[in-house]
C-alpha cells in the first residue's frame, strides 16, 4: 500500500494591490521593441527560393541551334 502525506492547505493569498509606477513599468515591458542578440544573419525562405529559381534556370535545357 502507498502511504499519502496530506498537507494543511495554504491559506487564501490577498488581493495585490499595483502601483501606478509597476503598471507604467510593466506597460513599458510590453511596447519595447526587441533588442538585437546577436548579429548572424536571420533565415530567410525567399532567398533559398530565389536561389533555387536562378539554379533551375541556369541548369534548364537549352533548344538546339541550327546546323548550317
Amino acid at each position: 500500500m502507498l502511504a499519502q502525506t496530506v498537507l494543511p492547505r495554504e491559506p487564501a493569498l490577498a488581493p495585490l494591490r499595483v502601483t501606478s509606477p509597476e503598471i507604467g513599468a510593466v506597460k513599458a515591458l510590453m511596447t519595447e521593441d526587441e533588442s538585437a542578440v546577436s548579429d548572424a544573419p536571420l533565415y530567410r525562405p525567399e532567398a533559398a527560393g530565389l536561389l533555387l529559381l536562378l539554379g533551375l534556370v541556369l541548369l534548364s535545357p537549352k533548344e538546339p541551334k541550327e546546323k548550317k
